[in-house]
């Protein structure tokens, strides 16, 4: 986890950024004139505004680590701690490949991806066109 959260720092910093920058500081002056406290305004004003760019950043690091093969191939010995894309990665043999455990592991491993993008999609397309348009 340690190398995952090292690695997607830099991502997700530069993504968030492009977000926060699109955010006025009038909005934030104007809840500290209304009596809110600089983290009042912060987590009543900020966030909710910020939430669709939050949720696009976090889809897109969850995808990121869910799908990396390369680390995890590297640092894991163990049979019980196995990423899927690990696990999956021994279906490929010296002169064989098991299509259909890896079809089948294939489709059963896209589904959490597939609910988090249900469930966020409102988020995702909202972030998505928020942080791509500049002015």
């Amino acid at each position: 986890m340690l190398i995952y959260t090292v690695m997607l720092i830099p991502f997700c910093t530069i993504i968030m950024s492009g977000f926060f920058q699109r955010i006025p500081n009038a909005l934030e002056e104007a809840a500290m004139m209304d009596g809110c406290s600089r983290l009042s305004a912060l987590f009543r004003v900020i966030v909710p505004i910020m939430l669709p760019g939050i949720a696009a950043t976090f889809i897109f690091a969850f995808v990121q680590c869910w799908n990396e093969l390369i680390m995890a191939v590297l640092f894991i010995d163990e049979e019980s701690v196995k990423t899927i894309p690990v696990a999956m990665n021994a279906f490929i043999k010296k002169y064989d490949i098991e299509w259909g455990a890896m079809s089948t592991a294939t489709v059963l491993s896209v589904i959490p991806t597939m609910l988090l993008f249900a469930f966020c999609q409102k988020y995702l397309v909202e972030g998505l066109t928020q942080g791509a348009v500049k002015g």
